[in-house]
């Protein structure tokens, strides 16, 4: 009985943990897609592709700087 209950109790923190990996995925794609597009309207507003994309960069180390945030607290 007691091997079951712990059982079913690892087995749900697993599917809660794959839950949040799962959302956090799905953000971290949503935020990818923002900075590409806001990359090509400034390219398409007369912005250098150069400058575009040194945002670019610029966004993408704040979002890896956030998620280690994330993972280390």
């Amino acid at each position: 009985m007691k091997i079951a209950i712990l059982t079913a109790s690892l087995l749900a923190s697993l599917l809660l943990t794959g839950s949040a990996l799962a959302m956090d995925s799905v953000a971290i794609q949503q935020k990818m897609a923002e900075i590409s597009q806001q990359t090509e309207q400034a390219t398409k507003s007369g912005t250098s592709r150069v400058e575009a994309l040194e945002q670019q960069v610029a966004e993408l180390e704040e979002l890896i700087r956030m998620m280690a945030e994330e993972e280390q607290g």
